[in-house]
């Protein structure tokens, strides 16, 4: 069988989860090729299965992933695809896979699976709890996470078909949520790059630009100058050696835990 699986990620879940969904179905002699999305590419190879990974970020999915599945061509033929989110709290993944869901079937596919699966959460400029875990605390999340990715991808592959359902997050009133919803994706996101600041502690090392997925941090006067690109993903302040980088209006990282898949490494951009 011929899958192809495609991922976003800002420090590391996404791209894990995925990671061991490739081991699984590559052990049971299947043909899988895995990578990163991409704007610019259009046309996904037609094959016998389709997988998605992608973060939640505030109840829905990251600008990038909604542009790339709404710019990507319609299949020829009808596309068999399975969608899996990360999330903080699986019980907070909102509007994630429905709003893939809403757009992948009017690219002629049929979703087989969707799920949530919970790993660490990486938001340390949060003002208010939850933070991410402790390193401990993160190993163990990260280990039921991926049984439970494989336990999926083993179900996927036995050809079971379960849909994850909706339901509102247990510390929210409906109208909580969906203010905190409509607020980020419409302008919050729009103008929280405008925060991003860092400390006296800052080097110019540029590690910030050189590894943010979607490259929108520039280093001008040897500091870090964000746009409105920034998906908040977190990359840049979790893996900032200096601890360094910050949010303005409540956002301070200071004595706050640091979270990324221990085992990811992001690829380094070369910048002007």
């Amino acid at each position: 069988m011929k899958i192809e699986l495609k991922y976003f990620t800002g420090t590391g879940n996404s791209f894990r989860v995925l990671e061991t969904f490739d081991a699984i179905f590559s052990e049971n002699i299947n043909s899988t090729n895995i990578s990163e999305i991409a704007i610019d590419d259009k046309r996904i190879p037609e094959s016998d299965l389709l997988g998605f990974c992608f973060p939640v970020y505030a109840f829905g999915i990251p600008r990038i992933c909604y542009k790339y599945l709404k710019g990507i061509e319609r299949f020829n033929t009808r596309q068999k695809v399975f969608i899996v989110v990360t999330a903080g709290d699986s019980n907070e993944s909102g509007f994630a896979i429905k709003e893939c869901v809403k757009i992948l079937s009017r690219k002629n596919c049929e979703i087989i699976y969707s799920a949530v699966i919970q790993m660490p959460n990486n938001w340390t400029t949060s003002p208010k709890p939850p933070f991410p875990p402790s390193s401990e605390d993160a190993k163990q999340i990260i280990h039921k996470g991926l049984i439970q990715t494989q336990e999926i991808a083993k179900e996927i592959l036995n050809g079971v078909i379960k849909y994850h359902v909706f339901n509102y997050p247990k510390r929210f009133s409906k109208l909580k949520f969906y203010w905190d919803y409509w607020t980020f994706k419409y302008i919050g996101v729009q103008n929280m790059w405008r925060l991003f600041n860092v400390y006296d502690n800052c080097n110019a090392c540029q590690l910030c630009a050189k590894i943010c997925p979607t490259s929108s941090i520039r280093i001008i006067d040897n500091k870090p100058v964000w746009n409105k690109t920034c998906e908040q993903c977190m990359r840049c302040v979790n893996f900032c050696p200096q601890e360094s980088i910050y949010q303005t209006q409540g956002g301070d990282t200071k004595g706050k835990n640091k979270y990324h898949e221990p085992n990811f490494k992001p690829s380094l951009k070369n910048i002007k």
